[in-house]
């Protein structure tokens, strides 16, 4: 019996079946030419996953979405990435910046655009920037105001996922004084350093002045996350989220630590189990001596390894979805749910290179498509060492005043009032 199972309810499994369904029909025959492909992205893929409503399965119902919570996201985005890394990269990466529509959006955003999401319309959140990196609030990246309350907009963003199939971008840009959170990464920057500097803008990705510039990637082949240049973008007024300046910072961290931590947790596991099986199936039909590799108690002491880590990674996940859709604050079990997942695919696939010997570099075994794409989700939402600071912070009782799990998890009202008087 799986380790999550007791966190699943009857509709999980069903969604799960389809899932599977899809990735066997749909996902598997892909990859390959994904492959060949590189980073450009699969639109046809997308387009799909799109009419299946996964694009919504975080909007509520009363906009045409699933809502369905966290547990069935990370069902969703594992079980795409077992298939295929791309394809768990393109779903999880649209999931955050329409959590941060759904929750700091006005009544008439939200009406206009959940529909749309929910249809199967793929969005950014654009907020990291070349020479900023982590440092959020040093982002130069500008929005000024015109006399008739619109906006232009200007910056150069970049790692920005689902950048070529993307019909709206959630921008974070400048509209106050410069400030710094040096080495903040994903981690909430002090009250003091200008949160209110920051806003977030809806772009629509065919407005002039919006350029998408594709970028190569070692892996995660038939996903986008190229460079989004702004020149003297013209917005109106309503496309200010919020519809008042300063939901930047909290859109950009809150829907990070909530949503994006967690999905990059759950394609690390998709991975991670994909790995583990093709492991135990070559070890268990590679021969050696009169039986075969997995007989040798140190290959099985190696897939031990694999294992335990796997099962870890799981219930660290899933307790942590499972606490999101109760609203119980849980800040520290998203951080330590990304943590653990990425160290526990990286040691699989260190694990499994020994045990793949020299077919670990053949291009017509899994190994190397896997590996490179596990190398791909220690970066972004921050590295090992900002989810080390923030989980020493949390142990050594250090104070903080937002809970991001509790905003993004109770009434969207309260989570704009925050954002709006932080």
């Amino acid at each position: 019996m799986s380790t999550v199972e007791s966190y699943l309810t009857d509709e999980h499994r069903r969604l799960r079946d389809q899932v599977h369904a899809f990735a066997r029909e749909e996902i598997a025959p892909r990859v390959a030419r994904m492959e060949r492909a590189g980073t450009h992205a699969d639109r046809d893929l997308a387009a799909l996953m799109g009419t299946l409503g996964w694009t919504g399965v975080l909007v509520p119902r009363e906009y045409g979405g699933m809502g369905a919570g966290h547990v069935a996201k990370t069902i969703l985005i594992e079980h795409t990435a077992y298939v295929s890394g791309a394809a768990g990269a393109i779903l999880q990466a649209s999931l955050i910046p329409a959590l941060a529509l759904q929750y700091l959006g006005t009544p008439e955003q939200q009406d206009e655009w959940l529909p749309q999401i929910a249809d199967g319309l793929w969005s950014t959140i654009a907020v990291t920037e070349p020479e900023h990196g982590s440092d959020v609030l040093g982002m130069t990246s500008s929005a000024r105001r015109n006399q008739d309350g619109s906006w232009v907009l200007n910056g150069h963003k970049t790692f920005i996922g689902n950048s070529s199939i993307a019909g709206l971008h959630l921008v974070i840009a400048r509209t106050g004084e410069v400030g710094s959170a040096e080495g903040a990464g994903a981690v909430e920057p002090d009250r003091s350093r200008g949160r209110r500097s920051l806003s977030a803008f809806l772009v629509e990705a065919d407005r002039r002045g919006v350029c998408v510039e594709p970028q190569p990637f070692t892996g995660l082949h038939g996903f986008s996350a190229g460079d989004l240049r702004l020149r003297e973008v013209h917005v109106p007024a309503a496309n200010l989220l919020g519809g008042e300046e300063g939901t930047g910072l909290v859109a950009a961290y809150g829907a990070s630590v909530v949503c994006g931590r967690l999905n990059l947790a759950a394609l690390a596991l998709g991975l991670h189990q994909r790995l583990r099986d093709e492991t135990v199936a070559f070890v268990t039909k590679r021969p050696r001596k009169g039986g075969y590799l997995s007989d040798k108690p140190v290959v099985r002491r190696r897939l031990a390894e694999i294992e335990s880590a796997l099962m870890n990674s799981e219930l660290a996940i899933y307790h942590s979805s499972a606490l999101l859709d109760s609203g119980v604050p849980c800040d520290p079990a998203l951080i330590n749910a990304k943590l653990t997942a990425k160290r526990a695919a990286a040691l699989a696939a260190q694990e499994a290179a020994d045990l793949f010997g020299g077919y670990a570099v053949r291009a017509d075994y899994p190994f190397a498509r896997l590996d490179r794409d596990i190398r791909h989700v220690a970066a972004p939402a921050g590295p090992d060492d900002v989810q080390l600071l923030r989980l020493g912070e949390e142990a050594a009782g250090v104070p903080r005043d937002i809970q991001w799990s509790l905003l993004f998890t109770g009434d969207p009202k309260t989570a704009r009032e925050v954002a709006l008087s932080a």
